[in-house]
C-alpha cells in the first residue's frame, strides 16, 4: 500500500444568519478537505483550517509542496511522514499555514489506516474511552438578541441532553455581557457547566475584570481572553484570574503549547486536531499537556470531518476534560446518518464504531 495522490475539495456554505463572534460575522464558511488515495484503491478524508482566507492558498500548497514528498511512501508509516512534511519548515516562514496543511494531510491518512485495518481511529490510539463529554457551543451575538434570548438559548441545549454549554463573551459592554452569562447560568441552573469564550477580544485589565465578575456565575472555564500571541499577557491574567483560563485553539506545534504551559497560562488546554498538526499532533500535544497536569477540552467549530478527528483524539487520551459540540458551525453534517454521532444522557458523545474517523466519505464527498 502506497501513497498514489493528495487531493483537496473546497466546500463552502453560504450564510445570511445574523450572529457573529466579538470579532466576525459570517457570511460564507469554507471547509477544506483532503483526501489521500493509495495504489490499491484505498482513501482517507482529512481537513485542514481554512479560515481567515482563501482556501484554494493552503490547498496549493498541500498538492504542490506536500504531497510529492509523500507520494510512494506507505502512509502506515504516519510519523515518519509527518515528519518530512514538518522539516520543510524549518528554513521558512509559513509554520501556521503549513501546519494546518499537515493536519489535513495527517488526519487523512489516520482515516485511511484505520480503515485498512477495520477499526475505529480511536482503538487504533489506544482506545482509552468509548465517549467524550460534549458541551453545546452556541450564544453568539445578533442585534436585537437579548439576555433572556441568551438563557433561553442555553436552556434549549440542556433540553436536548447537553450538560455542559458555552457562549461567546467579549462583544458587548461590559455590563451586557455579564448579563448574558448571568441569565445563562439561571436558565441551565447549577449543575450544567458553564463557559465562555471572548474569542481573544479583551486588554489583559478586561480580562482580569471579567474574570472578578464571572466568578459568582461558577464559570468552567473562560477561554481566549487575550490575543493569542499575548502569551505573558495570559499568564498574568491566569495568576490573578478566579476562574480557570482555557487556550489556545489555534495555537500550532509542541513549542507553542509548551510556552503556554510553562508560563502557566492556562488550566485548560484547548487544541484542535485540524490546526495544530492533525491527530499525530493532537495525541503528543496531549500527552504534553498530562505531565503538566492539564487536562484538554477540543476545539470544534467546522465540519463533521474536524468534529470526527478530534472526538477520536479525546477518546484517545487520559487527561480529556470536554469536547466543543458546534450549534451553528456544522457543515457537512447533513450528509451523515442521523446516528453517527449520539449523545449519552449523561452528556457524552459516543463514538461511532464504523472504521476510520466513522464517516461515509462518499456522501462528504459528493
Amino acid at each position: 500500500m502506497k501513497i498514489a495522490n493528495i487531493r483537496t475539495r473546497v466546500v463552502t456554505r453560504h450564510s445570511d444568519r445574523p450572529e457573529r463572534n466579538p470579532l466576525i460575522a459570517w457570511k460564507e464558511k469554507n471547509v477544506l478537505l483532503v483526501i489521500v488515495e493509495t495504489d490499491d484503491g484505498s482513501t482517507g478524508i482529512g481537513e485542514a483550517w481554512c479560515d481567515g482566507g482563501d482556501p484554494s492558498v493552503t490547498a496549493h500548497l498541500i498538492e504542490r509542496d506536500f504531497m510529492p514528498l509523500l507520494i510512494g511512501e506507505d502512509p502506515r508509516r504516519h510519523a515518519r511522514l509527518w515528519q518530512k512534511i514538518r522539516d520543510t519548515t524549518t528554513y521558512s516562514i509559513r509554520d501556521g499555514i503549513a501546519y494546518s496543511a499537515l493536519s489535513g494531510i495527517d488526519i487523512a491518512i489516520w482515516d485511511l489506516v484505520a480503515r485498512h485495518y477495520r477499526v475505529p481511529v480511536g482503538t487504533l490510539l489506544g482506545g482509552v474511552r468509548d465517549r467524550v463529554f460534549a458541551y453545546a457551543s452556541g450564544g453568539l451575538y445578533a442585534d436585537g438578541k437579548t439576555a433572556s434570548d441568551i438563557g433561553r438559548e442555553m436552556h434549549g441545549y440542556v433540553i436536548r441532553g447537553f450538560r455542559g454549554v458555552k457562549l461567546k463573551i467579549g462583544g458587548a459592554p461590559f455590563d451586557q455581557d455579564i448579563a448574558r452569562v448571568a441569565a445563562a447560568r439561571e436558565a441551565i441552573g447549577p449543575d450544567v457547566r458553564l463557559m465562555v469564550d471572548a474569542v481573544y477580544a479583551l486588554s489583559v485589565a478586561e480580562a482580569m475584570r471579567m474574570a472578578r465578575a464571572l466568578e459568582r456565575h461558577d464559570i468552567h472555564f473562560l477561554e481566549a481572553p487575550v490575543h493569542p500571541t499575548n502569551v505573558e499577557g495570559l499568564a498574568q491574567v491566569a495568576r490573578l484570574s478566579p476562574v480557570p483560563l482555557a487556550g489556545n485553539e489555534f495555537a500550532y506545534g509542541r513549542s507553542q503549547f509548551k510556552r503556554l504551559f510553562d508560563a502557566q497560562a492556562i488550566s485548560y488546554v484547548h487544541l484542535d486536531a485540524i490546526v495544530c498538526g492533525g491527530i499525530t499532533e493532537a495525541v503528543r500535544i496531549s500527552s504534553m499537556a498530562d505531565t503538566y497536569g492539564l487536562p484538554c477540552s477540543y476545539h470544534a467549530a467546522s465540519s463533521a470531518v474536524c468534529f470526527a478527528a478530534n472526538l477520536h483524539v479525546a477518546s484517545a487520551v487520559p487527561n480529556c476534560d470536554s469536547i466543543e459540540f458546534h450549534m451553528i458551525h456544522q457543515l457537512l453534517w447533513d450528509r451523515l446518518p442521523a446516528d453517527t454521532f449520539v449523545l449519552d444522557p449523561a452528556g457524552n458523545i459516543v463514538l461511532p464504531a464504523a472504521p476510520g474517523l466513522g464517516l461515509p466519505e462518499e456522501s462528504l464527498l459528493h
